[in-house]
């Protein structure tokens, strides 16, 4: 069964750039967050962020790389993101990449979820 654990975050700086795009406006960014609560640590995630072109739907996808404490093991993972919404429906996802923990957090297997209140909440296995 896998193990959870909350987290709040901070994002700490914003490195947007708007790039050229015929299908909405797009832009690349770069950002570095701070974790509290079970996992803490710091993180940088590299974004695609679409906006919608007319009435079509808004995208985001990303890598994020943590250095970070879960579970009492010290280590680091990455974390794809993907998310689209269209009016009012929207999905999202984001998975732990199989076999990008490292250190003490080697084996760690798993997804995750934002919180309307902007919360990491992180389901995931960690081989012993």
């Amino acid at each position: 069964m896998p193990s959870l654990a909350k987290s709040s975050f901070t994002i700490d700086n914003r490195d947007n750039t708007p790039v050229e795009w015929n299908g909405g406006p797009m832009t690349r960014a770069r950002w570095t967050k701070t974790f509290t609560g079970e996992l803490t640590g710091t993180s940088v995630v590299e974004l695609i962020l679409l906006g919608p072109d007319g009435d079509g739907p808004a995208i985001y996808l990303g890598v994020e790389r943590f250095d970070c404490e879960l579970a009492g093991r010290k280590g680091g993972f990455l974390l794809i993101h993907s998310a689209s919404m269209l009016g009012e429906a929207h999905e999202a996802s984001w998975t732990i990449v199989p076999g990008s923990g490292t250190g003490e957090l080697a084996g760690l297997s798993g997804r995750g979820e934002i919180t309307p209140e902007h919360d990491l909440i992180l389901h995931y296995d960690l081989e012993e």
